[in-house]
């Protein structure tokens, strides 16, 4: 059965999307949407908007049984066999029709609270297990790791059996990580300062250690409360996101306050008061990890961090609500709110370990910028041996932001700032685009980005659902930059990253590297706000919005993205390699394919040096430990999770563990030594400067090494504390493996494209400024 057409309105645009912190999440969750009206609306969404306009039917319904007990019991460690048969024969093939024709999520609140059911009874029973055994850990049987796969439990027994194991790796691993935390902590004493020495003061006083077995229970007992907490809202959040994921990976249904959360991360702001929090597990209260710089808690200075928040009021008047154990969520629902209006806080001091000594604080609220995901940038500067300097620049970016509502904030403004200094002021020889970890975002900025490095021309192609195929072209008559360039990749860099990385390579404009392919989502989403297709007369403030595949995007070259990614022009050893990620990973994926492709003019006729560049590289990290120690960590990695099995024999494991920390040790010693000499080779002929928006125009950059961090996150948080097991040095200059060798290939790239000849294969010798 499908859905008339008069039933799904036309498709709305982001601007209409609600304003976050449009209203209290006290006020809202009073207001009874029907949540099975909800799920009625995103089926006929789903069936009419997707990319595949796949029917909901009786097929549907039996994969999305399993895909929500997927949600639920990953593992498959709560629900029996039994449970699961049950479940087949009573909506195995029913629930497009409690969907389509009832609005009906009574199934998935039935199937629900069976889970937490056994959720509870097995945490009961982890706790009579732990309670009466004294374990040994001597015998050589072994658990499975991950159980994603693997039959569901036949009977109570059957689980009993599996539980039993799997709680004695748990004890297990806690009793190794003590044993090899305290040897770890015993070696460092015996090679700390002897007497006349400086000597770090020890911590007055330390925190009692739990137990290894009560670490275990408060463990299950804490993910037990998270369940309970769950309402309706959440659990139609489940049941339909499982229903999304059977049309491709990318398609999601988002509650309310997640729609609020992508609002947020895709504009980098936010209405509140510019307060990151952290739940408190033991105590129950939120407590302040960090303050924006600039922000409303900030400025007002009242607010300290390591503060924990205990109740939250709106307005002069509002009623105080206590917010102790609950949802993180559901607190920083509450104090984010509209612009000019007033939260009160009651918070408890960072210094009183008495609640009676709670005061509240009443905080303006305003709009609160996140300046730790825009762009920023390095000036890269380094002397070869006959003293010729090379200024090579760096841009870091997360993501392809862009505000939805008023365009206020774009990863295309940003940048381009950023290049205008690079270029006009700074004169580098180079540039590196580094988008490694950037999972994608606004399709436009993609686009508009690209138009940067070339003239104007297509930059991606898209195919809808009906076959029609069309394409969207940058608008720049000219670039910004044309100089030497390279886009870097891993395996994380994901759609818009993949749109430009593709575009840059197929104009022959940039050189690509990175990981042996990028992650492969070759689709378009859009969001659809559920309540715009809902009769007024319903309640649905919180009806939340989709997220959905509307089309297929492609190279200007005709190939997809889809599965493949993009595969770089020179390729360095990963970790990532080993493991299962990417978009063939995922279930659901769609294809990949071709399309006709229009004609474009490339950037450039001469050939880039790839091969000579690839050979150098290789040469390089032939001699380079660090990409060693890559390889082999990658072989070991990929070995361990195909074997998906772990001893339950604690000197077996103790052994397997002291080979490893064996092996880091006699790294750590020979990377002691050899970065002190890459240092020593680098003084004079290495400086690093520090570019951000808010510098971006000041007379001269700051040294990298001196630069206050808490300008770039805008955010003033506790320092991290120092790990008092791993001792592994940092790298020289924060260049990381990967880092330093781009700048090798950088430096080469350049050298070529300045003699106008291909440069010979082997390193150069007089190149000490980065050297391996």
């Amino acid at each position: 059965m499908s859905f008339p057409k008069n039933l799904i309105a036309p498709l709305y645009a982001f601007a209409l999307l609600v304003t976050p912190g449009a209203a209290t999440a006290q006020d809202e969750r009073k207001d009874n949407t029907n949540y099975g009206q909800v799920a009625m609306y995103v089926a006929a969404m789903l069936e009419n908007r997707h990319y595949s306009r796949r029917d909901i039917d009786d097929q549907v319904s039996e994969e999305l049984l399993g895909a929500y007990l997927g949600y639920l019991d990953y593992n498959r460690l709560y629900f029996t066999a039994a449970d699961v048969a049950g479940f087949e024969k009573k909506y195995g093939t029913k629930l497009d029709s409690y969907l389509k024709e009832e609005g009906d999520i009574s199934p998935a609140l039935e199937i629900y609270e069976l889970y937490k059911k056994r959720v509870t009874s097995r945490v009961a029973t982890i706790k009579d297990f732990l309670e009466g055994r004294e374990f040994k850990f001597e015998s050589d049987a072994t658990v499975e790791r991950r159980r994603k796969d693997s039959p569901w439990p036949k009977d109570a027994a059957d689980a009993d059996s599996i539980w039993e194991r799997m709680i004695e790796n748990q004890l297990l691993e806690e009793e190794l990580a003590s044993i090899v935390k305290a040897k770890a902590l015993a070696e460092k004493a015996a090679s700390a300062p002897q007497d006349g020495e400086e000597k770090k003061d020890a911590p007055a006083t330390a925190k009692e250690e739990e137990t290894p077995k009560q670490k275990i229970v408060d463990r299950y007992e804490r993910f037990l409360k998270s369940l309970d907490d769950n309402d309706e809202e959440d659990i139609c959040n489940l049941f339909l996101s499982s229903l999304a994921s059977l049309y491709d990976p990318h398609s999601e249904y988002f509650s309310h306050s997640e729609m609020e959360n992508f609002n947020v991360n895709m504009g980098n702001h936010l209405f509140g008061i510019g307060a990151l929090l952290r739940l408190d597990a033991e105590e129950g209260s939120a407590k302040i990890e960090g303050l924006v710089v600039g922000g409303p808690a900030e400025k007002g200075g009242e607010l300290q961090i390591n503060d924990r928040i205990v109740g939250v009021g709106e307005g002069a008047e509002g009623k105080m609500v206590d917010v102790m154990y609950m949802k993180l969520g559901d607190i920083v629902e509450l104090i984010r709110g509209e612009e000019g209006s007033t939260v009160r806080l009651k918070v408890i001091p960072a210094e009183s370990a008495d609640d009676s000594m709670a005061r509240e604080i009443s905080i303006v609220r305003a709009r609160v910028d996140l300046k730790d995901k825009l762009a920023n940038a390095e000036v890269i500067e380094t002397l070869d041996a006959k003293g010729d300097k090379t200024r090579i620049g760096w841009i870091y970016l997360d993501s392809f932001y862009l505000d939805m509502e008023d365009g206020s904030v774009s990863t295309t403004r940003d940048v381009r700032r950023l290049l205008d200094r690079l270029v006009e002021k700074e004169g580098v020889n180079g540039l590196v685009l580094d988008l490694r970890g950037n999972g994608g975002g606004s399709l436009e900025e993609a686009i508009n980005l690209t138009g940067l490095f070339i003239k104007k021309g297509p930059v991606v192609l898209q195919k809808d659902w009906k076959g029609k195929e069309s394409s969207r072209s940058s608008t720049n008559r000219y670039p910004v930059y044309e100089g030497p360039m390279i886009v870097l990749t891993d395996r994380n860099s994901a759609s818009a990253s993949e749109i430009l990385a593709a575009a840059l390579q197929d104009y022959n404009r940039a050189l690509i590297v990175g990981d042996k392919s990028t992650f492969g989502k070759g689709t378009v989403q859009t969001i659809i706000p559920v309540a715009q297709f809902m009769p007024l007369f319903l309640q649905e403030t919180r009806a939340g919005a989709l997220k959905v595949t509307i089309q297929k995007f492609y190279r200007i070259s005709g190939g997809s993205t889809q599965k493949r990614g993009v595969i770089p022009d020179v390729i360095l050893p990963s970790y990532r390699d080993a493991l299962e990620t990417g978009e063939e990973s995922l279930e659901h994926c769609l294809d990949y394919d071709e399309i006709n492709h229009p004609k474009y003019a490339l950037f450039s006729d001469e050939e880039m040096p790839k091969e000579t560049l690839n050979e150098r590289m290789k040469a390089r990290i032939a001699e380079n430990p660090e990409f060693q120690y890559t390889l082999e960590d990658t072989a070991r990695i990929k070995e361990e999770f195909d074997r998906n099995e772990a001893s339950l024999n604690l000197a077996k494991r103790l052994a397997e563990n002291e080979k490893l920390r064996s092996i880091q040790k006699e790294r750590n010693a020979a990377r002691r030594v050899r970065f002190a000499e890459i240092e020593e080779s680098e003084k004079g002929k290495l400086n690093v400067y520090k570019l951000t928006l808010d510098n971006v125009d000041d007379e001269s950059l700051p040294l990298a090494k001196d630069f206050d961090q808490s300008k770039l996150s805008g955010m003033i948080q506790n320092p991290e504390e120092a790990d008092d097991i791993d001792d592994t040095p940092k790298y020289p200059d924060g260049f990381d493996p990967t880092k330093r060798e781009t700048l090798n290939i950088m430096r080469d790239f350049i050298d070529i494209t300045n003699s106008g000849k291909t440069a010979q294969v082997t390193p150069r010798a007089d190149a000490p400024a980065v050297p391996n």
